[in-house]
């Protein structure tokens, strides 16, 4: 049996890619912002970079892997192998990228949306070892979930389940970035927060973000407005503590849809720490029933910015074993 795997998650500003084995230890790694707002041809080639220079610098050899596993932060069809679109990068519609992938590297790809490539890390080597019914949520640049039920990952009839940040809370609220008015993720995600900000600025409102993103919309990110928040900023504070408390507004509606043991919470956002977690918590419990609310463990992600790389790293092993067993 094949003892290595190789995880490359695919974000909308870097690619994470590494060599993994099966003890969940990364062995190689390679990172690379090159592929960014760009189409799919370039970001296809930056993904068979990332390959070529991981077995390059490692000595390790195409027939040492088991595969090659891709989580891609899109609209996905795991099954099929097909990115179905993206809102964080332009051009992907109906894109075969398994196939594509799986042909200029002539190694065994499988593709997965990159939250359940976290959640399936977490599973296996992380908060939620030994739990069979659990939710993996990711609030960065958007607000992901994916579902383990009975110890396996659903993914649903086209591969999407689980995608609660793009669930309408409000039919006349902001616009977000899939084209729908009020999103969970148009008010507790990174995308989020600097519309929040944005428009607390363009009301006048009387803070030093306006000086810290220097009119740049690219700048004002949620690592800003953390920034401006911990220097004593009311907007910025303000902001956080309406997307934190969203975000408990997303959990409860988890809570009262699939009733998991375990809601592992992961991603950027959390890095704010309490004056984001703590609203959060708390419009989890003030929107739940009493009852569901002490049913439910909320546990923080252990594995970090790690888990991308070996949940990716996890399907292919997971995939490409259980296709060895069943010939």
């Amino acid at each position: 049996m094949r003892q290595l795997a190789i995880g490359v998650d695919i974000g909308g500003t870097k690619i994470v890619a590494g060599v993994v084995n099966r003890e969940a230890n990364i062995i190689a790694r390679y990172r690379t912002g090159a592929h960014s707002g760009t189409l799919p041809d370039h970001v296809i080639a930056c993904v068979e970079g990332a390959y070529k220079e991981l077995l390059g610098g490692s000595g390790i050899r195409p027939e040492d892997l088991v595969g090659v596993g891709l989580g891609f932060a899109g609209h996905v069809n795991g099954r099929a192998g097909i990115v179905i679109t993206s809102s964080n990068l332009p051009g992907w519609d109906n894109v075969p990228l398994r196939d594509i992938v799986q042909e200029h590297l002539g190694v065994p790809v499988v593709l997965e949306h990159d939250t359940k490539c976290n959640a399936l890390a977490e599973h296996m080597y992380g908060a939620g070892r030994g739990v069979d019914n659990m939710c993996y949520v990711t609030l960065s640049t958007g607000y992901g979930l994916a579902i383990i039920i009975d110890g396996k990952l659903y993914s649903g009839h086209i591969g999407t389940a689980g995608e609660i940040g793009h669930t309408v809370i409000d039919v006349n609220g902001p616009l977000c970035s899939c084209g729908k008015r009020g999103c969970l993720m148009a008010y507790t995600s990174g995308v989020g927060l600097a519309r929040m900000a944005f428009e607390k600025i363009a009301s006048g409102a009387d803070t030093i973000l306006r000086e810290m993103y220097g009119g740049d919309p690219v700048r004002l990110t949620g690592r800003l407005i953390a920034e401006a928040a911990q220097n004593g900023d009311a907007v910025a504070r303000e902001v956080i503590t309406t997307a934190g408390y969203y975000a408990g507004i997303g959990l409860c509606n988890i809570v009262h849809l699939l009733m998991p043991e375990l809601i592992v919470i992961g991603g950027g956002l959390t890095r704010i720490g309490p004056m984001f977690m703590e609203p959060c918590i708390q419009g989890l419990k003030e929107n739940v029933h009493p009852v569901l609310f002490e049913s439910v463990r909320i546990l923080p992600w252990q594995l970090g910015d790690d888990s991308g790389v070996l949940g990716a790293a996890v399907k292919a092993f997971v995939t490409f074993d259980e296709q060895a067993g069943s010939k």
